[in-house]
């Protein structure tokens, strides 16, 4: 078979040649792979209150160890990740406020961050799958403040590809 084409699709990933509408293949390098998944467009450009991003691709392994007890390390991607940045509207903005004044859980701005966070580890779960893994390890959050208006949620790790050890 010949090179791929190039696309605008993560690095390996190619419209597949039998149905190159709607899923992609993966490409090791030499040969086409019997690796094939729906193909991922550029998502749209989110208004604040959208509903959260969700992955529903093949299961991810995502964990804070540097490897998966009971399995093997069988490739390394590099590097994934999965940002969101998000603001509360004013009205939740003024409630905070009082917050502060009184005391007490902000419960808006606990769910903004545990909705974020859930959105980012949705975000890291498909660039792993995008580039061939199957796992995410040495998995780490990072937050932030931008312009003090909004928090941003990072997830972050390395993409893998595990399988189970076997037994001696």
């Amino acid at each position: 078979m010949t090179q791929p084409p190039v696309a605008p699709l993560p690095e390996g990933w190619y419209p597949d040649p039998a149905d190159s509408e709607s899923t992609v293949r993966w490409w090791d390098g030499t040969a086409w792979t019997d690796r094939t998944q729906p193909r991922f467009l550029e998502q749209p450009g989110a208004a604040i209150a959208a509903p959260l991003v969700t992955y529903d691709g093949p299961p991810i392994l995502v964990s804070t160890m540097n490897d998966a007890p009971g399995f093997d390390v069988v490739q390394i991607h590099g590097e994934v990740f999965g940002i969101v940045v998000r603001a509360r509207n004013v009205f939740s903005n003024a409630g905070a406020s009082f917050r502060t004044v009184f005391g007490g859980e902000a419960k808006g701005y606990t769910k903004l961050l545990s909705d974020s966070r859930q959105e980012a580890l949705a975000r890291l779960r498909q660039e792993c799958n995008l580039l061939g893994g199957n796992a995410v390890l040495a998995c780490r959050f990072d937050s932030g403040e931008i312009a003090n208006l909004m928090s941003e949620v990072a997830a972050y790790g390395t993409a893998v590809t595990i399988r189970p050890r076997s037994q001696p």
